[in-house]
C-alpha cells in the first residue's frame, strides 16, 4: 500500500475510533441516568476529523484515486466520510451501543432492588479497606465469577 493511502487510512481510523469512544460515553453517560453533555471525547473527537479532512485536503488526490473499492470524492467532507465508512467497514467491533443495549439492561434489571443487609454488610466491609486491597478483591470476585460461568 502507498504512503498515502496508508495515512489516510490510519486518520480514518483514528477519527473513527474517536467517534466510536465518544458515543459509548454517551452511552454510558445516558446509562446512569444523567443528561449527556460535550467532554474531553467529543474535542477529541472533532480534531480527529478535522485533522482527517485537512489531510484529505492537503493530500491533493487524482480524481480516479480509489480505496478498495471506492473512488474518492474530489471534496473533502465527502472523502472523510467515505474514508471512515471503509475503515469501519473492516471493523468488527459494530456499533458499540446497539450490541450491549440488552446486556446493558439485563444488568441494570439484575441490580436494580436495593440491597439486601448482608450486601450492605459487605459494602461497608469493603469501604472501610484501601483502594488497592478493594480493587483486588472486587477483580478477584469478577475472576470467579467468569470461571463459574464458563463452567456452566
Amino acid at each position: 500500500m502507498d504512503p498515502i493511502r496508508s495515512m489516510l487510512l490510519t486518520l480514518a481510523r483514528h477519527a473513527q475510533e474517536a467517534r466510536l469512544r465518544c458515543h459509548a460515553e454517551r452511552a454510558a453517560v445516558r446509562a446512569r441516568g444523567e443528561t449527556p453533555t460535550r467532554s474531553e471525547t467529543y474535542a477529541y473527537q472533532v480534531q480527529a476529523d478535522l485533522c482527517l479532512i485537512a489531510a484529505v485536503g492537503a493530500a491533493d488526490l487524482p480524481a480516479s484515486f480509489r480505496l478498495y473499492d471506492t473512488t474518492l470524492s474530489r471534496d473533502p467532507l465527502v472523502a472523510a466520510e467515505q474514508l471512515r465508512q471503509a475503515t469501519s467497514a473492516y471493523d468488527h467491533s459494530g456499533p458499540i451501543e446497539a450490541a450491549h443495549e440488552a446486556a446493558r439492561l439485563e444488568y441494570k434489571a439484575a441490580f436494580a432492588e436495593p440491597l439486601t443487609a448482608q450486601e450492605q454488610h459487605y459494602v461497608e466491609l469493603l469501604a472501610g479497606l484501601p483502594a488497592a486491597r478493594r480493587d483486588k478483591i472486587i477483580e478477584a470476585a469478577e475472576e470467579r465469577s467468569r470461571r463459574r460461568g464458563a463452567t456452566r
